[in-house]
């Protein structure tokens, strides 16, 4: 029978028990990974008024991307000749 890899197999005893995010207290099940329904809704709290934010770039207009097509397109226009 061949053995599983190390981190397939599943480690019985481990009573370590993960903490709540907000308040630390030991996560429980109903509510994993926060301890009570409180800390739920305050991380969710924090997410809707932005306190949690994943940084975003502005997307280029379609003007600026045509500009840059045309820079480029005249540049390697102008190589092209030089080539000749």
């Amino acid at each position: 029978m061949t053995e599983k890899a190390t981190h397939l197999k599943i480690v019985k005893g481990n009573t370590q028990a993960a903490l709540c995010p907000i308040c630390s207290k030991p996560a429980l099940a109903p509510h994993t990974p926060f301890c009570s329904r409180r800390c739920a809704q305050l991380d969710l709290g924090k997410w809707l008024t932005g306190d949690y934010a994943i940084p975003a770039y502005e997307a280029m207009d379609d003007s600026d991307v045509d500009m840059l097509l045309a820079a480029h397109e005249a540049s390697s226009g102008d190589q092209s000749d030089e080539d000749r």
